[in-house]
């Protein structure tokens, strides 16, 4: 509730699940239909918060969902890709091509998590019979403004990431040979990049 606070308040944040293969990382971030994780009970306060302020604020809500495979950005609710990055001078870095939803509800961000997560790529090693092989990054984009007569209404926006990385793993222990290897190099790569991005902030 406090990331949504200051989402609510007009700063980008960013929620990881991080651990090793077969933590229940996924499961915490994704859940299931019937007992759903982070992504959608954060989707589910999200609307009850803006259910209860839409009398003094107008908002429009839009999300992405993609995942990061072998260094390459596939949109997951597209099924499209690889996609290139670009840096906009007004946005910042945006992946070109991935494509924006507006949700009616919670509800139906739900279905598209699920309809995403059955794009995402999974396959079996010696430690998880249903690693994910990719980070997964699911993106909410918030714009709210005052209701008011004002020729300049208070206008704010604000990004939230909530993002499912692909577990760190040793080859000795998955016991992971070809692509498998392939993809865990990669894996342990971009997570040893981001350790660094995280410790020199």
């Amino acid at each position: 509730k406090g990331v949504l606070d200051s989402v609510m308040n007009g700063f980008n944040c960013t929620v990881f699940a991080y651990g090793a293969t077969g933590a229940g990382k996924t499961h915490t971030m994704l859940g299931s239909q019937n007992d759903p994780g982070v992504m959608y009970r954060t989707m589910k306060e999200l609307f009850k918060r803006m259910d209860d302020a839409k009398e003094e604020k107008e908002f429009a809500v839009a999300f992405s969902y993609l995942e990061v495979y072998n260094e390459q950005i596939r949109d997951l609710l597209a099924n499209v890709g690889p996609l290139a990055v670009r840096e906009d001078g007004s946005k910042g870095v945006v992946v070109q091509g991935l494509t924006l939803h507006k949700p009616k509800s919670a509800d139906h961000i739900l279905e598209a998590l699920d309809s995403g997560n059955r794009n995402r790529t999974q396959h079996p090693t010696d430690m998880n019979a249903t690693s994910s092989r990719s980070h997964a990054v699911f993106q909410i984009y918030l714009r709210q403004q005052d209701k008011t007569a004002s020729l300049n209404p208070n206008v704010c926006i604000a990004k939230m990431s909530l993002i499912d990385l692909a577990g760190s793993e040793r080859a000795s222990a998955t016991n992971a040979k070809g692509a498998r290897l392939r993809e865990g190099a990669n894996i342990n790569r971009s997570l040893l990049a981001l350790g660094n991005v995280i410790n020199a902030l």
